[in-house]
């Protein structure tokens, strides 16, 4: 009887953790896919006006990057008379403020506070100097395309459109991880680009994106800006957008595994965040598909450390009864043991054998995906215990 329960008990928690692994890389693009043939905003016919845009900078110790910021605002593609640039630097103790100060430009504003007090917080008093009807909001480390700005501000002849996000494009790849990284990405903007044809992204980027500046609320300190102002953007009743030619050329995200885990721990713990203090958006009496795609992209996946630990428990004791689960079994170890076999490829693994080199990249994603889902489940952690981050020192330099 003991032993009946136990396989009930664990079979109950493989099929659970299956679908919810499936339902977040399987069945929800499908769903996207299936219901965009069906439903699908009609985009009407792109404005070619120029709204006054304000683009907004945070940073802290930027001192090899903001040159090539600046410039890269005052060489984008749009009437200089038609935007502002608004600089705040959060407490940097480097040589950023000094680098700004040199700087005489008519049309941008700098601002600072002599302590490190967050990101929301400068974002937050940025916005008050704003004069542009649309805000533009970039990460020190993004070099904006020429075209960006006309790429994002066309969408704003629909009245519907309350936020447009932009499209990251990693242009150095010479640190641990990237081909992993950019497969993550890859997949990120297939989701939003299938979100955006039936109604709004439930994951903005925060390299490049926009809203309306009459929509702007202010952003809780201990939440990630980007998702918090798109889901404050839905929440308005307003369509937040994904536009794939507005683009945001980066370095890698995560210069190696211990970064990537802190810095996932950390988004994830302030994005759950931000999602219980827009709890209501999840209701779908209220906001319909979109109530169900942010429970699946963002909630369900925050979760996924849990389903591949309970997953990986459960059919080890299920192998022992069933064939085909033991197989099951037998390739999750094997891609297990292939992550933990990453170091050694990065060691000595030659560039010149294609063979090694496929095995190289399969086992990069297997480590990727651990090392990323042990970052969230520490940010998973963080945010039940009710932690709060608010504060960081970012690592963007070259």
């Amino acid at each position: 009887m003991i032993l009946k329960s136990l396989i009930v008990i664990n079979a109950v928690l493989f099929s659970i953790s299956l679908f919810g692994i499936s339902l977040v890389f399987l069945l929800y693009p499908m769903f996207l896919l299936v219901i965009s043939l069906f439903i699908r905003k009609r985009m009407p016919e792109r404005s070619q006006d120029k709204p006054m845009v304000s683009l907004i900078v945070v940073l802290r110790n930027a001192e090899t990057i903001i040159d090539d910021k600046i410039q890269n605002f005052l060489s984008l593609n749009y009437p200089r008379d038609q935007f502002e640039i608004i600089i705040f630097s959060d407490g940097s103790t480097d040589q950023t403020e000094k680098i700004i100060s040199t700087y005489k430009i008519n049309g941008m504003k700098f601002l600072s506070t002599p302590l490190h007090r967050g990101k929301a917080y400068g974002l937050n008093e940025a916005v008050q100097s704003c004069s542009g009807d649309i805000i533009v909001f970039s990460d020190a480390d993004a070099l904006l395309s020429p075209d960006a700005l006309h790429k994002i501000v066309r969408h704003y002849a629909n009245p519907e459109i309350g936020g447009v996000c932009g499209q990251r494009v990693i242009y150095k790849d010479d640190v641990e991880m990237k081909s992993a990284q950019k497969d993550y990405i890859k997949f990120d903007s297939t989701i939003k680009i299938l979100e955006s044809r039936i109604g709004s992204i439930t994951s903005n980027d925060g390299k490049i994106y926009s809203i309306r500046r009459k929509l702007f609320q202010p952003i809780d300190p201990a939440v990630t800006d980007d998702l918090y102002c798109c889901l404050s953007i839905v929440r308005q009743k307003y369509r937040f957008i994904f536009e794939p030619e507005a683009k945001a050329f980066i370095r890698i995200p995560s210069r190696s595994w211990s970064h990537e885990i802190l810095r996932r721990r950390r988004i994830v713990a302030r994005s759950l965040r931000g999602i219980y203090l827009m709890r209501q958006i999840l209701n779908p009496f209220r906001y319909g598909i979109y109530s169900i795609g942010l429970a699946i992209n963002k909630v369900l996946r925050r979760m996924l450390p849990v389903c591949l630990i309970f997953l990986f428990l459960s059919s080890s004791v299920l192998s022992f009864y069933n064939p085909w689960i033991r197989l099951f079994f037998i390739l999750q170890a094997g891609a297990y043991l292939l992550a933990l076999s990453y170091p050694l490829f990065i060691k000595n693994v030659s560039d010149t054998n294609p063979f090694k080199n496929k095995c190289k990249k399969l086992s990069s994603l297997a480590w990727y995906i651990c090392v990323g889902n042990y970052g969230t489940f520490l940010g998973l952690l963080d945010f039940l215990s009710g932690k709060k981050i608010t504060k960081w020192d970012p690592i963007k330099t070259d």
